[in-house]
């Protein structure tokens, strides 16, 4: 049961289907500079932070339709978090929020944001490959490790990454994003992390690194990153957004049936240039 203060149906419609304001759309649209220091870092390493992509009004903005958006896709989800899947008692997760609100999709589809991805991918152009909203309940189970490229069938999963954008405090205690260093160059695990989660072994060995983000902070990570996330050991949400990106010219491959059917390559075939109606070049 989701509960966000404020908010009801009539409220969140109100936010998603209003014009965005100009100067909302102005950050928006303003690409940034990635320090090279910061690109160097998440070569090696496979992630890194970002401070302040968004801050002030821009921020409060994000974070309102956001969370208007995720009301409305489970407001009807009454179920308190022991009552539901292991899985999702890991977090709240609403995906392809950019398709259904457009208010959403002013944020997913800015420049300000791509122009993160495209430094970190080192290309000449990012695409989108879905979006996703993560609230991490209170009390709500830690984010068992995984590997996300082997849930997209992606090609070419080192040209993919995430970015990870803090809508409030990600703290320790709130359960933020921790990542393994320099396992982006390890061989690729599947992890059923839906049904039956477990530890890779080749990461027992590895001391993970926990990213605490402020609200405005985001992370940058490799689709090949070894990663999770804590628990929520407080009373209130942890909000994050995610945005999912790839270089231009990745291809689709229907090798791993666990992925084929994903639904950002609908109607492609084996070895097709990724290119469908979710997946536009942003940036």
């Amino acid at each position: 049961m989701v509960r966000i203060p404020d908010m009801n149906r009539d409220i969140a419609n109100e936010i998603l289907f209003a014009k965005t304001p100009n100067e909302i759309l102005e950050v928006f649209s303003t690409p940034v500079n990635v320090p090279s220091n910061l690109i160097e870092s998440y070569q090696k390493n496979g992630f890194e932070k970002f401070e302040r992509i968004f801050s002030g009004n821009v921020l409060s903005y994000a974070k309102k339709i956001v969370e208007a958006a995720v009301f409305i896709r489970k407001e009807d989800d009454e179920r308190e978090l022991k009552d539901k899947s292991i899985y999702q008692q890991s977090f709240l997760q609403c995906g392809f929020l950019a398709f259904d609100f457009p208010a959403v999709k002013d944020l997913v589809f800015s420049i300000r944001l791509a122009s993160v991805a495209k430094a970190f991918l080192n290309c000449n152009h990012v695409c989108l490959w879905h979006d996703q909203a993560l609230f991490k309940e209170p009390n709500g189970r830690h984010t068992d490790v995984h590997v996300d490229s082997c849930y997209w069938p992606i090609r070419e999963p080192i040209n993919t990454g995430t970015i990870w954008l803090a809508l409030n405090e990600a703290s320790v205690e709130k359960g933020c994003l921790y990542f393994y260093p320099e396992s982006q160059t390890y061989d690729r695990e599947y992890i059923d992390i839906f049904n039956s989660p477990h530890q890779p072994n080749k990461i027992k060995e590895v001391e993970k690194v926990h990213c605490p983000l402020h609200p405005g902070d985001l992370t940058f990570h490799s689709g090949l990153t070894y990663h999770g996330a804590g628990v929520n050991n407080t009373n209130e949400l942890r909000e994050g957004m995610t945005i999912i990106y790839f270089a231009d010219g990745c291809t689709y491959t229907d090798e791993d049936k666990r992925n084929a059917t994903h639904k950002s390559c609908s109607g492609l075939k084996d070895g097709d240039v990724i290119s469908t109606i979710y997946t536009s070049i942003i940036y």
